[in-house]
């Protein structure tokens, strides 16, 4: 069973070695794809050398261009499954791998997984609660990430809001349920942290659960070979915390609003 994983990124150096790394032991391909990225993601990238990468730089993508460019990658792709992969998730060692036991000649189309999301740093994260997809009968904290490559697989829709549909137009996430593998073993996300030096859009001012403190984090973190990345285990300071506060009645407003 072959699996080719699909990575568009722009500006993603903080945590992109990480997280190709972390998978790249497990999947057959990979496609990354660099769509204007001005500080040191591309030389990252460069740097990891192995055969299962193929790399691109696309240039500057509009969100229209961004679901163009991943139906591209679909019809690029021979493998049996697809993996969909930001440049901020962390997987575990071996995790795919115990997934792929699961979906090998399964009659599964797709798999939900399990999704841990920090905010602050990384010794917090959201509170389940707060996760806002709804997937069959599971609403939280989930993403689909692994998708059963068939010849009438597309993507509709403008990102953010694009979509993997099938030649009827519905969307994997309007499966029947027996379709749908829910892998709850959860992999790390870190989108709302500061992802580079130069575009912290999606940072998050909120104060999440703490991690216990015998927390297993992914291997991929203590690798000898790993960059510099003290600012992995930066905590939050007092100035943080305060923003946190100020906006809090804001930010739950527009959950109540927006749910």
């Amino acid at each position: 069973m072959k699996i080719t994983a699909h990575c568009l990124v722009k500006n993603e150096e903080n945590f992109v070695w990480f997280a190709i790394n972390s998978i790249l032991d497990q999947v057959d391909e990979i496609l990354i794809w660099d769509t204007g990225s001005i500080d040191k993601t591309v030389k990252i990238i460069k740097s990891i050398k192995s055969p299962k990468i193929k790399f691109s730089e696309v240039g500057e993508a509009n969100p229209k261009r961004i679901s163009q460019l991943r139906q591209e990658m679909i019809d690029q792709s021979d493998a049996d499954w697809l993996m969909i992969l930001d440049g901020d998730e962390i997987w575990y060692d071996n995790q795919i791998n115990n997934l792929k036991i699961k979906i090998q000649n399964s009659s599964y189309d797709l798999v939900v997984n399990k999704v841990l999301m920090c905010v602050g740093d990384t010794f917090h994260f959201q509170d389940e609660s707060v996760g806002k997809y709804k997937i069959a009968d599971r609403r939280g904290h989930y993403n689909i990430r692994f998708i059963k490559n068939k010849p009438d697989l597309h993507v509709t829709g403008v990102y953010p809001q694009e979509a993997y549909v099938d030649s009827l137009g519905i969307k994997l996430q309007n499966y029947q349920k027996e379709k749908m593998l829910f892998f709850d073993q959860p992999y790390l996300h870190l989108s709302h942290l500061k992802r580079s030096s130069l575009d912290n859009k999606k940072f998050k001012y909120e104060i999440g659960r703490h991690f216990p403190l015998d927390y297993y984090y992914p291997e991929v973190f203590f690798r000898i070979n790993a960059p510099p990345h003290h600012f992995l285990w930066k905590t939050i300071g007092m100035e943080f915390k305060i923003k946190s506060y100020a906006l809090k009645p804001l930010r739950s407003i527009k959950r109540i609003v927006y749910k």
